[in-house]
């Protein structure tokens, strides 16, 4: 069964906002986002995310890149849909217990953060480079 996550892209200054979460003593980041309720658009889902995991509204953009990620074991396969997101205020407290805060990163910090699915170092180039079509990226499934 395919999973199909949405996910913010929201950049200010260079910085980028990422959801960090910590499970079983392990920190990963993850741009703030998560799955569809079976009533909801993409923009409508993941409204409610970052309302859920950052405390803050959000106008969702176009469509900035489709990242898919399947277990080497053909266990799970994700279908991440990333979207340019401007944010409606300021970054609040999580109310998402998974998530332990929603914070910005430097974009060089992409390169070396636990990011899942594992598209950091692409991120990096892209919001230094300033590339904005919608890219197809492909990540390597990190446990």
């Amino acid at each position: 069964m395919v999973r199909i996550r949405v996910a913010a892209l929201v950049v200010r200054d260079g910085r980028v906002l990422l959801a960090r979460h910590v499970k079983h003593g392990r920190t990963t980041h993850l741009l703030p986002g998560g799955g569809l309720e079976a009533d909801e658009s993409t923009h409508e889902a993941l409204a409610r995310e970052l309302r859920e995991e950052a405390s803050v509204g959000a106008t969702i953009g176009a469509l900035r890149y489709v990242v898919e990620s399947i277990a080497p074991d053909g266990s799970k396969h994700l279908l991440q849909l990333v979207f340019e997101t401007a944010l409606d205020g300021e970054v609040g407290p999580s109310r998402d217990a998974r998530v332990a805060a929603c914070e910005w990163h430097d974009a060089d910090e992409l390169e070396s953060l636990d990011i899942h699915p594992a598209i950091g170092p692409l991120l990096a180039d892209d919001i230094r480079t300033g590339a904005g079509a919608c890219r197809y990226l492909t990540a390597t499934w990190v446990k």
